[in-house]
């Protein structure tokens, strides 16, 4: 007989020292995940590195082993952690710990990674990928809101550049940021962010013809330099104690012309990454198209001195200004205006022929509500000291800031007043594009969770007005990972989009749906009467996504997992907006495992059994590591000779505290965190070992039946795998039959067809399970390299009620050169109808029930 260790998992589980199951561990791991995976000793020294470190980090794990993980990492920088905090996190004694790290580059910077430590015998493993990339962009977008927030409501460039600093310092390592503007041929300092620091030199072409800067300014080009006081164009102009040593030079463009420029100094010399670069090049942009009207609006009460000196003086003023301005006198006749003011309404060809009060004409005849503006002039004929800046609509769909302030003579007297027009379209339409960007899904378009929560909020205070009842849906795409990682993302947001496309036609108006990211979507009923409103709508969605999606030449199914919570409803307890999220969160789950496309709707038991759930997860996390997973083994038998012709291998927990879990409750969180990968690995790993040792004690093939998970199936890398554990076990690939559910083989049919050939390819057994169960199209069944069909127990356990479907099943596959086998066989009279249907394999409690290796040995001498 054959001794079986106690653990299976055991011999593939330890971290050896020795170099060669170094490289064996690092293989299969790095098979895997993508993540970064490394692992270090008490003391965190590297011993095992993977081999994308290289790609992310630029060392090559030969060059990490040996060296302190701690003294690559950054000191702590918000949630990320620094090396000492990281220590200290080690001995809290969690087995599995979420950590946040900064981890150096071989170029001298730091990426960010999350991910999570795990707690070994003799030191760590972490398993981390790279979020900084994602937070850059994020923090960007933030940034950039911000600074269009701070443009809006700031009229004073030496006030607004302070603030705009303090925002750009987390991304952009500067250490001074000042603005100049081109006043003829010079460029002048206007606005810092550091008011006692040396200012900037006054830049004088026809002194200084050959600097770069004009170049840059000619060209529109942006100009950054890593080590100004080593570069050959350092002119004279500079003086020796000016501590700028790199910077990033920004132009200023309106309408293609150079205005100024905004400068990024650093004291040390440096490299500045494109990230930056490109941020620095934005805000530019931004500024851009304020700077000349606060600089024009500083100077207003200037202005309207020389403006009662001298009208010669007003309009070359006015001519070189941004904005469209105009004089009107005491008596409110227009006495002059700029061009900008004739082309922004715009007037007639012969303007300056034009009278005032056809100029006038014109100009209320272009806005959307001409009345509001002869209004504002009656005011201030009540009130000639006053002055205003608001917006105005045009009936073309333009925006205006208006601008109007009275202009008086050097004796004080009122001889008029000035009214200034800036077209603020672009900037209006990009305050509202990050508005809409702040509160909508950018690959749906749909509501995100916060406009979601809103729109909950008020309908809650609604319900407390009204007494209707607010139904909130939870929906969770079933198998949508599998879609993404097999099709890639592109096509993943692809169904995404029609996703979202059929959830909002399946609602009635004034429904609202949302995406909260991920293949999570969320619909809010008002008004909702009975629970029966809210399951009608869920149908409806189940409904509308049963078609099949068409991504390209791929035909996909996905059905969706659906929570359901009411509130409002009489003698209910009344919820917030989080709290039903959370309630219908966890309706969700218990729909999920219920199986594909079922909807749950919340009571407040499963509020009970969602914090079993996540402890059963949390549970599953270290159940390989320590230990607790077991392979059992169930025989199938010759329904007609009675012997046992193989062994299908199947996954066992034995829980330290609960005992044995079922299958049913842990197989499932399995697939939804990715374990079930791993978990499957293993299986076929010591099932294959199992059945090579027992055809040996035998002297005979033993035929082992192992299944593959849906993400099993979907990695490109399966047939791989199996060829190297069939190699590495020596098994004939005759003696292993793999089981896939009829589900799995449909989501993607064309693909699967091409899975299933290379794994035939290989020479295994290829068998499809629960069949029945799913949605097979005859017109693919019969493309299916199968030799096997499995006819699912729900069908068998109700052979006593009738056997038309089994018999179907049955002469279906035997006409398409298929064997049959049935599983969940519990007594006699099943067995012998099955017998009688010609069904060639049979399994189930009545033949035995799944053991484990050691009593599944006793067994072999039934099979010859």
């Amino acid at each position: 007989m054959i001794a079986a260790s106690a653990n299976p998992f055991s011999a593939f589980l330890p971290l050896a020292d020795d170099e060669t199951a170094q490289t064996t561990r690092g293989q299969f791991l790095s098979r895997y995940t993508n993540d970064l995976i490394f692992e270090v000793d008490n003391n965190f020294k590297y011993r095992f590195v993977s081999p994308n470190h290289q790609a992310l980090l630029g060392f090559a794990p030969l060059e990490l082993l040996g060296r302190n993980l701690r003294d690559g990492m950054r000191e702590a920088d918000g949630d990320f952690l620094s090396g000492e905090q990281l220590a200290d996190l080690s001995f809290q004694g969690e087995q599995a710990t979420a950590c946040r790290l900064l981890l150096r580059q071989r170029d001298g910077n730091f990426v960010g990674c999350e991910g999570t430590m795990q707690r070994l015998s003799d030191g760590f493993l972490f398993a981390c990928h790279d979020v900084s990339q994602r937070e850059r962009l994020s923090a960007e977008l933030e940034v950039l809101g911000a600074v269009a927030r701070e443009i809006s409501v700031q009229r004073n460039l030496s006030e607004l550049l302070p603030k705009i600093s303090q925002l750009l310092q987390p991304l952009i390592s500067f250490d001074r940021l000042f603005l100049t503007l081109l006043q003829g041929d010079t460029l002048i300092q206007v606005a810092t962010d550091s008011p006692l620091a040396p200012g900037f030199p006054d830049l004088s072409r026809a002194l200084w013809p050959n600097q770069p800067i004009w170049h840059m300014l000619e060209t529109g080009w942006m100009w950054s330099q890593e080590n100004f006081q080593e570069a050959t164009h350092r002119g004279p102009w500079v003086p020796p104690d000016y501590r700028t040593r790199s910077f990033i030079n920004v132009p200023l463009l309106v309408e293609g012309k150079p205005i100024g420029v905004l400068h990024f100094d650093a004291h040390q010399p440096q490299t500045w990454p494109e990230d930056q670069l490109r941020l620095a090049r934005l805000i530019g942009a931004q500024l851009a198209s304020v700077v000349q009207g606060f600089y024009l609006l500083r100077g207003h009460e200037e202005q309207e001195t020389a403006l009662a000196q001298s009208n010669a003086l007003l309009r070359a003023t006015q001519e070189a200004a941004a904005e469209g301005i105009c004089l009107v006198n005491s008596a409110g006749e227009l006495v002059s205006y700029n061009r900008r003011f004739a082309a922004l309404w715009p007037l007639e060809s012969e303007a300056e022929s034009l009278k005032s009060g056809q100029v006038m004409a014109q100009v209320l005849a272009k806005m959307a509500d001409p009345d509001e503006f002869i209004a504002k002039i009656s005011e201030f004929f009540d009130a000639q000291d006053a002055s205003s800046r608001d917006e105005i609509l045009l009936g073309d769909g333009r925006t205006f800031e208006r601008y109007s302030a009275p202009a008086f003579s050097d004796d004080n007297r009122s001889f008029g007043r000035i009214w200034t027009f800036s077209d603020i379209t672009e900037r209006k339409d990009y305050e509202k594009k990050l508005a809409h960007q702040a509160f909508h899904d950018a690959v749906t378009g749909l509501p995100n969770r916060v406009l979601f929560v809103n729109h909950l909020e008020r309908a809650l205070t609604k319900t407390e007005r009204t007494g209707h009842i607010v139904a909130v849906l939870f929906l969770d795409l079933d198998r949508f990972k599998v879609v993404n990682d097999s099709l890639g993302h592109e096509k993943g947001d692809q169904l995404l989009v029609e996703v979202a496309r059929r959830v909002r036609q399946s609602l009635r108006p004034g429904d609202v749906a949302a995406r909260f990211g991920g293949d999570e979507f969320v619909v809010l009923l008002e008004e909702v009467t009975s629970e029966d409103d809210a399951t009608r709508i869920a149908d409806r969605i189940a409904l509308n996504l049963r078609t099949p999606f068409l991504l390209g030449s791929h035909e996909v199914n996905v059905t969706a997992s659906v929570g359901i919570v009411l509130s409002g409803a009489p003698g209910a307890i009344q919820s917030d907006a989080d709290d039903l999220l959370r309630k219908a969160d966890v309706a969700m789950y218990r729909a999920k495992s219920k199986g594909k496309a079922q909807y749950e709707v919340f009571s407040e038991q499963l509020s009970g059994e969602a914090l079993e759930r996540l402890q059963l997860e949390i549970d599953l996390a270290s159940a390989l590591k320590r230990g607790e997973l077991d392979v059992f083994y169930q025989p199938l038998v010759d329904l007609k000779g009675g012997k046992i012709r193989a062994f299908e291998a199947l996954v066992r927990w034995n829980h330290p505290t609960r005992g044995m879990v079922s299958p049913a409750q842990f197989i499932p969180i399995a697939e939804e965190t990715g374990q079930i990968i791993v978990i499957g690995a293993l299986v076929l790993r010591v099932a294959c070992a199992q059945a090579k040792a027992w055809s040996d004690l035998l002297g005979e093939p033993v035929l082992m039946h192992v299944n593959l998970s849906a993400r099993q199936f979907e990695q490109a890398s399966l047939p791989l795998e199996i060829a190297r554990v069939l190699r590495e076990s020596d098994l004939p690939a005759q003696q292993l039959m793999v089981e896939i559910t009829e589900s799995a083989v449909m989501t993607d049919a064309k693909a699967a067809i091409s899975q299933l050939s290379e794994l035939k390819k290989l020479g295994v057994h290829i068998s499809i399970d629960d069949f029945g169960t799913g949605y097979s199209s005859l017109a693919y069944l019969e493309f299916f390299p199968i030799d096997l069909l499995k006819i699912d127990r729900a069908f068998v356990s109700r052979l006593a009620e009738g056997t038309v479907l089994v018999r179907a099943i049955a002469s279906l596959g035997h006409a398409m050169k298929m064997e049959i086998a049935a599983e969940g066989i519990e007594n006699k009279e099943q067995l012998a109808q099955l017998r009688e249907m010609g069904v060639e394999w049979g399994q189930g409690f009545l033949i035995s029930k799944p053991v484990p290796a050691p009593d599944a040995e006793k067994l072999l001498g039934l099979m010859f």
